[in-house]
C-alpha cells in the first residue's frame, strides 16, 4: 500500500512538471513544445529512452523542469519493470505450485512423493499414461520437472490436510488415487476425510501392517497392498521358482522397449469386434495376429482367470493378456482404446 502512495504521489509531480514545461515552453517564441500534447509527446519519448529530438525545452525554467522529467522516467521504468517483473515471477511460482490447476482426464494421481512414488509414476508414464502429483514439499517440485515431461504430469503443492486443494488436480475426473504416505495410521485418517469430501475417488493405498487391510476395506478404499505380503510371496517364489518369479517381475513391469513383455487389460466397446465373440475366438486371434497370450478377462467387476470353453466376451468387459512393446500400438489400434483401466 505504501509503496503504491508514493507512485501515486511522484505520478502527480510527474504530470506537474509536464503540465509545467508546455506553460514555459508555450511562453517562449523559441520553443517547440506548445501544446499539453507536445509536452505528453515529450515525455513519453523521454521515458521509453527513445528520445527522438522533435520536441525539446529550450527555456531555462523549461530545462530544469525538463531535468526532472528525465530523472522521473528512470524512475518510473525502472518501477514499471520491476512491477512487471515481480508480478511475472509470482504467476510463475503459482504456476509451478500449480496453483492454477490442471484439466488432466482420466489420468492417476499420487498424493504424497517419496523414491517409490517415483517408481510407480515412472511405470504409468511409461504407459503413455497423465500423473499428477500432490506433495507438502516445495523442493519436491524441481525433482519431479527434472524427471518428467510437463505434457503427461502435472505437480501441486499443498497442504495434505487442506482436502478442497485437491480440485486442483481434477481429482473426480481421475482414474485412479494413490496414496503414497509411510504412517499407516496417517494413510488411514487422509483417505477417510477423503472419501468423504470425494466419495467416488478410486483409492489405491499401500500399508505395511497387513492387519490394518479390513480396516481401509471398509472405509471403502478400493485396492489395498499390503506391502510385506507381496514381498513375502516374491520372495518365496524366487526361493521356489526362480525363473517363474523372474518371469513374474518382468511382466507386471511396463513394457518400454519393443521386445519387451508385459501384462496388459484393454476395455471392450461396443464397436469391438470382440464384443459378443467366444473367449477362444478372441484368443486364437490375438495370438496369430498380434502375438498376444490372452490370460483372463474381468466381467462385472471379477478376474475370470483362464476362462472356460464357451466364454463369452461381453461390452465392457476388460481382457487381460501378455504382449510385447512392439504389438502394443496394434492392440490399441485394434480395441480402439489406450491400455488400462
Amino acid at each position: 500500500m505504501k509503496k503504491k502512495l508514493i507512485f501515486f504521489i511522484a505520478f502527480l509531480v510527474y504530470v506537474a512538471a509536464i503540465l509545467g514545461i508546455k506553460y514555459f515552453e508555450g511562453q517562449s517564441p523559441d520553443g517547440n513544445i506548445k501544446s499539453v500534447g507536445d509536452a505528453f509527446w515529450y515525455a513519453i519519448v523521454t521515458l521509453t529512452t527513445v528520445g527522438y529530438g522533435d520536441f525539446y525545452p529550450v527555456t531555462l525554467p523549461g530545462k530544469i523542469i525538463g531535468l526532472i522529467v528525465i530523472i522521473g522516467s528512470l524512475g518510473i521504468l525502472g518501477f514499471i519493470i520491476g512491477e512487471v517483473t515481480v508480478r511475472f515471477n509470482q504467476y510463475m511460482e503459482k504456476k509451478k505450485s500449480g496453483f492454477w490447476g490442471s484439466d488432466f482426464e482420466d489420468h492417476y494421481i499420487i498424493i504424497g512423493w517419496n523414491e517409490f512414488g517415483q517408481k510407480v509414476a515412472s511405470q504409468i508414464t511409461q504407459a503413455g499414461q497423465k500423473v499428477a502429483f500432490v506433495t507438502n514439499n516445495k523442493a519436491d517440485l524441481d525433482l519431479i520437472a527434472d524427471l518428467y515431461s510437463s505434457k503427461t504430469t502435472f505437480s501441486l503443492f499443498a497442504d495434505y490436510s487442506n482436502i478442497d486443494a485437491f480440485e486442483k488436480v481434477n481429482i473426480n475426473n481421475s482414474k485412479r488415487v494413490f496414496v503414497n504416505f509411510k504412517d499407516d495410521s496417517e494413510t488411514l485418517v487422509f483417505v477417510i476425510n477423503l472419501k468423504k469430501k470425494y466419495p467416488k475417488a478410486n483409492v489405491v493405498v499401500t500399508c505395511s501392517n497387513p492387519s490394518l487391510k479390513e480396516t481401509f476395506i471398509s472405509a471403502g478404499i478400493d485396492h489395498v497392498i499390503a506391502k510385506n505380503e507381496v514381498a513375502s510371496k516374491l520372495v518365496a517364489s524366487y526361493l521356489f521358482e526362480p525363473h517363474v518369479a523372474a518371469y513374474t517381475e518382468d511382466l507386471i513391469a511396463t513394457s518400454v522397449a519393443d521386445e519387451d513383455s508385459d501384462i496388459q487389460q484393454y476395455l471392450i466397446s461396443e464397436e469391438c469386434d470382440f464384443a459378443g465373440a467366444e473367449y477362444m475366438t478372441a484368443f486364437m486371434k490375438l495370438k496369430l495376429d498380434y502375438n498376444g497370450i490372452l490370460i483372463g478377462m474381468v466381467q462385472d467387476g471379477k478376474i475370470v482367470k483362464n476362462p472356460v470353453k464357451g466364454s463369452l466376451i461381453k461390452a465392457n468387459d476388460y481382457l487381460i493378456l501378455i504382449s510385447s512393446g512392439k504389438s502394443k500400438a496394434s492392440l490399441e489400434e485394434f480395441f480402439g482404446v489406450k491400455e488400462g483401466e
